[in-house]
């Protein structure tokens, strides 16, 4: 009889688990589309933050070291005091948006949650945690291996979980909005299907009919640190087609583009707007997501199309056609590495993991720098149209009044880029350090100590920040 109904308690312990190992839904439906409601840039408040020093900064991948140098970032920022509009301000709190990728979501996240208090709790909330190691062992638990073993819970769940319960202390973007506080922190991972950056913003959840305010915090940072093959994808429900939802007037005209070839990145962002809102024949119930560096390594690809286009959600270029920006600051914190291989000393075949973390990561740090380079060539041309027409109005006024021309002249913007990253190192030894860092989520206190320091000199050594220091009459200071 005993045993009878020990067997029975067990096997009904077996199915109450797994049924906890199906999958669901993390992510709460919209009831009706508001434009004006959600996380967006344009409902945060930003009193004593002027819109005319705009400051983007960007946080890679790269698991823990990413974080540390990010943080240390942060920390040099908040320390930095420049002279703006009359006031001296910490550089920290004119920072307007963040836009950030796998490791570098800890902190974005953290510091959108709590604010200054990052300061005082992330490093042991996170950096100086063996987070890999807690996450090893909750895998490893009788529980979690039977909910491991069901299709709709993945490791990535596990870690979602413990981000959620020792990290963010269930936060989520309903705090968010709450806080209603600058910047607007943008954490990003990929679409699988499409390959295209996800960012967890309200405006990428409209497409899917589904209220960002109810997701945890925490498994926004999971989703874009997913880094494939260690951790699983995690999966998000697709409600499109119940809320009402509108797209803006510009996607139907890109999406019907592409025989002309005049804008072939709009015509892709319109594509993608509508495979996520489609509730047709096309409809993608579930959308998995995977870590954000497999579509953009230093998180700077939302920011330059929001600077090249004006049909971005959040569109910088807007803001410089009306003239609201006179100085554009971005600073990307890239903690990509180069680390030492043998694999050249040898005639062997490349094993698998060799190879496939190689393709995960070295094509994306070359189109990292082509990116960079890109941002400068996009305000470059803003302002080289400022200076063509602002020269052909003032040719047409020596021509006589008859001859003026009637054209706005575009707004120049200076521009100033800063890098954050180990390749400027200047000694040798100490940059082969750096870049020979694991990505891993747990490095020892030295080393995140040493990240942090390192984070600090770069910016302070970086060319466009010195100008920018120069121009804001700027300190960076010593603690």
């Amino acid at each position: 009889m005993f045993n009878g109904v020990v067997r029975f308690a067990l096997v009904a312990l077996a199915l109450l688990l797994a049924a906890c190992a199906q999958f669901s839904p993390s992510n709460p439906p919209l009831a009706k589309y508001d434009p004006h409601t959600g996380y967006r840039f344009e409902q945060l408040d930003h009193p004593g933050n002027s819109d005319r020093l705009f400051v983007i900064v960007t946080f890679s991948g790269g698991g823990t070291r990413a974080a540390a140098l990010a943080y240390g970032v942060l920390e040099a920022l908040r320390d930095t005091t420049i002279e703006w509009e009359g006031r001296k301000v910490s550089l920290l709190d004119e920072i307007d948006v963040i836009s950030s990728i796998s490791g570098g979501s800890f902190p974005a996240a953290y510091y959108a949650l709590r604010g200054s208090r990052v300061f005082d709790e992330f490093p042991d909330k996170f950096l100086y945690r063996p987070v890999q190691s807690e996450l090893v062992s909750l895998l490893f638990s009788p529980i979690n291996l039977w909910k491991l073993a069901g299709t709709g819970y993945g490791r990535s769940d596990l870690a979602a979980e413990f981000y959620d319960r020792e990290v963010f202390g269930g936060g989520s973007y309903a705090d968010l909005i709450a806080r209603r506080q600058r910047p607007f922190v943008i954490l990003n991972a990929t679409d699988m299907t499409t390959g295209t950056q996800f960012p967890f913003i309200q405006d990428r959840f409209d497409l899917m009919c589904s209220d960002l305010a109810g997701v945890p915090l925490a498994r926004a940072a999971a989703a874009s640190s997913a880094f494939p093959g260690g951790l699983t994808p995690l999966t998000f429900k697709n409600y499109a087609g119940t809320c009402g939802y509108v797209q803006p007037r510009w996607v139907e005209t890109a999406a019907a583009d592409h025989a002309s070839r005049v804008n072939p990145r709009r015509t892709a962002r319109a594509e993608n707007r509508l495979s996520l809102a489609d509730s047709g024949t096309g409809r993608r119930s579930y959308i998995h997501l995977t870590d954000g560096g497999v579509a953009d390594n230093i998180g700077l690809r939302g920011p330059l199309e929001a600077i090249s286009s004006t049909n971005h959600s959040w569109s910088v270029l807007r803001m410089m056609n009306n003239k609201e920006i006179d100085k554009l600051v971005v600073i990307v914190v890239n903690a990509a590495t180069n680390p030492a291989t043998e694999r050249d000393q040898t005639p062997s075949v490349p094993g698998l993991v060799d190879t496939l973390t190689t393709a995960a990561t070295v094509p994306l740090d070359n189109y990292s720098f082509d990116t960079v380079e890109l941002l400068g060539a996009k305000v470059n041309e803003f302002n080289e149209e400022a200076r063509l027409i602002g020269g052909c109005q003032k040719l047409a006024v020596r021509k006589g009044r008859q001859c003026t021309l009637d054209i706005p002249a575009p707004h120049q913007v200076m521009l100033y880029p800063v890098q954050v990253a180990f390749e400027y190192i200047e000694k040798p030894d100490e940059r082969a350090w750096f870049r020979n860092l694991p990505t891993t989520f747990e490095l020892p206190r030295d080393t995140i100590d040493k990240l942090r320091a390192v984070g600090r000199r770069l910016l302070a050594e970086d060319p466009g920040f010195k100008q920018l220091m120069e121009a804001l009459n700027g300190q960076l200071g010593d603690r």
